[in-house]
């Protein structure tokens, strides 16, 4: 059964302006020229950047993510970092932000939910560095006691005025080119990489990306963006973790993209640099796994100087776009097997750089976050999806052959999530939302936009 919610929901205006460093398209030559390689995504070697164990559970923890790990030490507006709290005291969560961002000038929001005693939880991010180029890592506890905050950094983003250093040259920037999500590897169909086999212990699939529909075969194509899904569901498997990486693994890796204990189906967003050939590994550490891999965009490079598309940018400060929770938005769960709409005109009106609104935009990079499950039967217990697809005109599909995030009863769960835009009744900045099973409340922050 399919049910459709009529369009009712906008995202929230956005108040702030976008982060400093790239200039957008004028109206001369000489001012769209101008943008070099703001906005451009480099890819650094995977580095643990910190790692410190005892952080209140109600405190914070700046860190430097400038002039580490290969990013550069000027010229940069934001970082591709993986947090991760590890050994959480109890149910809480965690906000990542610039340093010079002020609490409480905007609605929290959040990029880490923890759900018990001793939890292990990462996500990914790209988040602005601000005028300090540093990150604050803080901590929000039900539950007395310290945990473990890790950063790892992935890559950066640069400014217009970033002329490339000896470990990034400046024609190694590459622009986001948001897709419709595609199902490329599912191990539970019979006609997958592994026969409908789960992956055993030390194995690795090989998934070609370059010129599979809708990514083209051309060289620029760097790197893919994936929703890596781990399916660790089988009785008495154990815990395990998942690499995606652009060359063949064999006897375990230094870097992972998802971490899964035994029983459960998770989710993470990661930036995965291809192959020579145009193609990238999932390696699986332990026991047997079932790996769904959806592409949601990729990196291309090789774009033009006065060329807005693709061009990454950062808001100042993270910004909670809606939370059904709360009464400006309805206060209402999206129902079991439904969709509905959001229309994110209004935000996207209203992002600017300088007082100049940066133009249209293809989506954005933010975090989305489901919470509060109930079930439709008391006796019956309850596991979902959630998707947001670009929308379409005509009737709402079945069912959407993709997920952004997996969830339970449990509590609070996130994923990063590349939000990419459709057009609908007129509306080129909407969004379709749908829910699998249940009913749910759900939660969007924003981090960056993509420009058009």
């Amino acid at each position: 059964m399919i049910t459709t919610t009529k369009f009712r929901r906008g995202a929230a205006l956005l108040l702030a302006v976008t982060a400093l460093g790239i200039v957008p398209a004028g109206p001369t030559a000489s001012a769209a020229g101008s943008l070099g390689a703001g906005g451009e995504y480099f890819p650094v070697a995977p580095a643990r950047i910190f790692d410190q164990a005892g952080v209140d559970a109600d405190g914070s923890v700046v860190v430097d993510v400038v002039n580490v790990g290969g990013v550069p030490a000027d010229n940069v507006l934001a970082v591709a970092v993986n947090v991760t709290i590890a050994n959480a005291p109890g149910r809480g969560f965690a906000s990542v932000s610039p340093s010079d961002y002020e609490p409480g000038t905007t609605a929290a929001t959040s990029l880490i939910n923890y759900q018990y005693t001793g939890h292990t939880v990462p996500n990914f991010g790209i988040i602005g560095v601000g005028t300090e180029g540093k990150i604050t890592v803080d901590l929000d506890s039900r539950v007395a006691g310290s945990a473990r905050v890790i950063v790892d950094v992935f890559g950066f983003v640069a400014t217009s005025s970033f002329e490339g250093t000896a470990g990034a040259q400046v024609d190694d920037g590459a622009r986001m080119v948001t897709v419709t999500p595609q199902r490329f590897v599912n191990t539970r169909d019979a006609s997958g990489p592994t026969g409908g086999a789960t992956m055993s212990a030390g194995e690795s699939i090989k998934v070609p990306i370059r010129g599979v529909n809708p990514v083209p075969n051309t060289e620029n194509v760097s790197a893919v963006v994936v929703n890596m899904t781990g399916i660790n569901n089988r009785p008495g498997n154990t815990k395990t973790y998942l690499a995606a990486t652009p060359e063949l693994v064999t006897n375990g890796s230094e870097t992972s993209n998802g971490n899964y204990p035994s029983g459960v189906t998770k989710a993470n967003l990661a930036i995965v640099p291809l192959s020579d050939d145009g193609s990238i590994y999932i390696y699986n550490n332990r026991g047997e796994i079932h790996v769904a891999l959806d592409v949601v965009a990729y990196l291309e490079e090789g774009g033009a100087d006065d060329s807005r598309t693709g061009r990454i940018v950062p808001l100042e400060a993270p910004f909670r776009s809606f939370d059904t929770r709360t009464a400006e938005f309805g206060n209402s769960r999206l129902g079991f097997s439904s969709w509905e709409d959001w229309s994110f005109e209004a935000f996207a009106n209203s992002v600017r750089l300088d007082e100049v609104e940066v133009g249209a935009q293809s989506g954005l990079f933010g975090n989305l976050t489901a919470v509060g499950l109930e079930r439709l039967y008391a006796s019956e217990a309850v596991k979902s999806f959630i998707t947001m697809n670009p929308a379409t005109s005509g009737a709402f599909p079945s069912e959407p052959g993709n997920s952004n995030l997996n969830f339970d009863e449990r509590g609070s769960v996130a994923n990063a999530s590349v939000v990419t835009y459709g057009s609908k009744d007129g509306d080129n900045n909407m969004v379709s939302a749908y829910n699998s099973n249940g009913r749910t409340h759900y939660i969007l922050d924003v981090y960056a936009v993509i420009l058009d």
